[in-house]
């Protein structure tokens, strides 16, 4: 199945080729979790991200579906 990753912020390094604001496709076997596409992307488990699945923030458990799209983003702490 294909699903979409979007890198924002700082968590693009992970893929440095990618055109900004570009969604990199991937193909992935059915029952793919989002935690399974971080090691596929060589993110580390200490990097401190928030993870959304098509618009909703999801865990890393979360098996993704095709056609999906997987944002990526630093945490944001504001005051």
């Amino acid at each position: 199945m294909r699903i979409h990753v979007k890198l924002y912020a700082t968590l693009r390094r992970y893929q440095p080729d990618l055109p900004r604001g570009a969604a990199l496709l991937l193909a992935v076997p059915p029952g793919t979790t989002v935690n399974q596409v971080l090691q596929q992307l060589a993110i580390p488990d200490n990097v401190p991200l928030v993870t959304m699945v098509n618009s909703s923030v999801c865990r890393l458990d979360c098996v993704l579906a095709e056609g999906d799209t997987l944002n990526l983003f630093p945490p944001v702490a504001g005051g």
